[in-house]
């Protein structure tokens, strides 16, 4: 169960609101310019943002919880409820924020929407050390470990259940 917000900590935006399918758009494009950079993490994000997650914002089983402006977020979580998955696809916290628990809660409000306890979450190598404390303090259980599933050679630890390597996730 996610820990409650503390009483000085503003909500975050959740989206998609109940507007046109045309703001919906409108919000992953200003998003866009900061996600763009995960590219260069994730070879094929941009596809995946664009033929997946966009169209899954109108459809319903994509969601998007931000902190700070649509144009320069603080924090940017993408989530899937789909065919029975639940995944925290994306956790991202601008470097001059992280350490001050934005992680955490965006991560909870994230198991709030999903209806989850312990969604589906992958940690690249690279960030394992700064994810594993917060992993464990939500209580999520390390599954796999699986080698060149988003990049080659790169190890993606997997939390809270199994996942068939794909780009399309």
């Amino acid at each position: 169960m996610p820990m409650p917000l503390t009483t000085d900590a503003l909500p975050l935006h959740a989206g998609p609101n109940k507007t046109a399918t045309g703001s919906l758009v409108r919000e992953a494009e200003l998003l866009w310019s900061t996600l763009s950079r995960l590219e260069g993490t994730y070879p094929g994000f941009r596809s995946w943002y664009w033929n997946k997650v966009v169209p899954g914002l109108s459809s319903g089983n994509r969601h998007l919880f931000w902190e700070g402006s649509l144009d320069a977020p603080s924090a940017v979580a993408i989530l899937k409820r789909e065919g029975g998955e639940s995944k925290i696809c994306t956790a991202w916290v601008a470097e001059a924020e992280r350490g001050h628990s934005l992680g955490r809660r965006l991560l909870e409000e994230s198991i709030e929407w999903l209806g989850e306890a312990r969604p589906l979450f992958t940690v690249p190598a690279e960030r394992y050390a700064e994810f594993e404390p917060l992993m464990r303090r939500l209580g999520f259980v390390e599954t796999a470990r699986i080698r060149s599933l988003y990049r080659p050679g790169v190890i993606e630890h997997v939390f809270n259940g199994s996942l068939v390597p794909s780009l399309n996730t």
